[in-house]
């Protein structure tokens, strides 16, 4: 029986009470959280209590539907016998068992055995959202839509260490694309990065970013609100930049010894492991066009240290575990919050004699995103920006200004090759990131819940969904279990913003009397090193 972390308990004892009233509930877990483990205890104790009931677990990975299965075995080691693995691509198909963890392919194809009492999709991100006033499309929608004909009651849990998507925004709530409706009502219960580096569950993590790429990534053009791959691996495969890398890791990494590059695909890969290995660096690189054996190979080669330089195309970016990544370099752009979030989590993982994660960033990443820890998600269509790419470029041949897409010169005729870019003859130059101010949020929800800390205080823990920011947690030392300066805070707040009445004296009393507080609008946020904190109540 595996010993539960203290957030892991508060994160099972808080979903499984919202599910009791809840039809749709959403956790938010960081990388190196153990949001496996989590989900998998709540399968436990709902069938402890209740045997009767039917749970699946479905994730879109073969890999992250084997992880979910070996980790609940060790969490309940005497249940092994009630779990069913239906999953097409590792050549099982079980759904005769109370707990069935497979794919969301195999099981939207197939149709349902009996009606299942409890979904839980890992990795709830990959749901897109529903058009308002419609069932959904996708094989996640499909699924749902499949189970609830057999069981209107269905529950669903959706886990996530980025709920936020791409082409929709967040995945809860109301910041969403216009014209859409998120599966989550609201994000339930969050856990967050910098609370997991301050407790020593994750590495302390530092960056530096590049300052030249920024200005040729604003011609490229964009689809589906990312970058488009083939101009991507136009601009990223120069041999500047290439060179940049080598010379990059060299004056700020080579101490480094795990080093995962994320490419724009396997050309520019292929291009960066041969730099790195002409410059006498062990490397080598990973894509969807090896093999099964071959990529298995080559990753257990890098986590041995036989290799200490990875370069892969996104195949590193969800589901998979090696925690002696100390060096991340981002060699990929992207406008993608969740991407970018997921691929610095590869190296958040603590290991033996690691001392912290680099953030190398090659591509312009912070500057168009923000911090990792709290990125900065577009939601596609809410407001209209201003265009502020270039409109037009010089023809190689004569040097007349014509459109940006034009191939062909309308003046000499000389065939450009696309989009050209502003050249630059020295390799970028690389400065610290620094943490960008927050200042005056809106706070769009708040709610409340008792809480122990990881030094055991018992406080009431205020959530505050803000715009910008995110969640912002304030914690009050209601029955002064930290210090008498604590709780003599705690009071005065409570005496203020219920208007004068008496403070409570016990976590539980102000439980029961959160609805007395009037909450401002709006709050100051401030950063305290990595974290976010409540500057004032506006």
């Amino acid at each position: 029986m595996i010993t539960l972390r203290p957030y892991q308990s508060a994160a099972i004892d808080k979903i499984m009470a919202d599910l009791t009233t809840q039809t749709n509930v959403l956790l938010q877990a960081p990388v190196g959280s153990g949001k496996t483990i989590i989900f998998n205890e709540i399968v436990r104790r709902y069938l402890t209590a209740y045997p009767h009931l039917t749970i699946a677990i479905v994730a879109h990975m073969q890999e992250l539907c084997q992880q979910a299965y070996d980790k609940m075995i060790k969490v309940w080691p005497n249940g092994w016998q009630k779990l069913g693995l239906a999953c097409a691509s590792l050549g099982k198909v079980d759904t005769s068992k109370p707990v069935i963890i497979g794919s969301v392919q195999t099981l939207a194809r197939r149709k349902a055995a009996r009606p299942v009492d409890l979904l839980i999709v890992d990795e709830c991100h990959h749901i897109n959202a529903l058009e308002t006033g419609t069932a959904g499309k996708g094989q996640y929608h499909n699924l749902i839509n499949k189970l609830k004909e057999l069981n209107n009651n269905l529950r669903i849990l959706g886990v996530s260490a980025t709920p936020y998507r791409l082409s929709d925004g967040y995945i809860y709530g109301n910041e969403c694309k216009p014209g859409t409706t998120t599966l989550f009502p609201r994000l339930n219960y969050q856990i967050t990065i910098e609370e997991l580096i301050s407790n020593g569950y994750l590495s302390p993590m530092r960056a530096k970013k590049n300052v030249e790429m920024n200005k040729e990534l604003e011609n490229v053009k964009k689809i589906g609100g990312d970058y488009a791959l083939n101009e991507l691996d136009d601009l990223c495969g120069k041999e500047i930049y290439i060179n940049a890398a080598v010379q990059t890791y060299r004056e700020h990494g080579e101490n480094r010894q795990n080093v995962l590059v994320f490419a724009v695909s396997i050309k520019h890969a292929e291009s960066l492991a041969n730099a790195f290995k002409q410059a006498g660096y062990k490397a080598t690189v990973v894509h969807s066009c090896l093999s099964n054996d071959e990529r298995k190979k080559r990753l257990e080669e890098f986590e041995r240290g036989d290799i200490n330089i990875l370069v892969n195309v996104t195949i590193i970016s969800e589901g998979v575990d090696i925690p002696n990544i100390d060096l991340i370099m981002l060699c990929r752009p992207t406008l993608s919050a969740s991407l970018f979030c997921q691929m610095i989590g590869r190296g958040l993982r603590l290991a033996p004699g690691k001392k912290d994660l680099l953030v190398l960033d090659m591509a312009g990443n912070y500057d168009a995103l923000g911090d990792p820890l709290n990125p900065e998600v577009i939601i596609p269509g809410a407001s209209k920006k201003s265009d502020k790419k270039q409109t037009n470029k010089i023809c190689i041949g004569c040097g007349e200004m014509i459109p940006v897409r034009s191939r062909l010169c309308p003046y000499c005729g000389h065939e450009n090759e696309g989009t050209i870019f502003t050249e630059i003859s020295t390799p970028p130059k690389m400065v610290e990131v620094e943490a960008r101010p927050l200042g005056k949020s809106e706070v769009v929800e708040s709610y409340c819940e008792p809480y122990v800390s990881f030094k055991g205080y018992y406080m009431l823990k205020l959530i505050l969904n803000c715009k910008p920011g995110g969640q912002i947690v304030h914690y009050l030392d209601i029955e002064g279990t930290a210090s008498a300066y604590g709780q003599r805070k705690a009071r005065g707040l409570w005496w203020g913003l219920s208007g004068g009445k008496k403070y409570p004296d016990t976590v539980t009393e102000a439980t029961e009397r959160f609805n007395e507080l009037s909450l401002p609008k709006f709050i100051t946020i401030k950063r305290d090193g990595r974290f976010k904190k409540v500057e004032e109540f506006c």
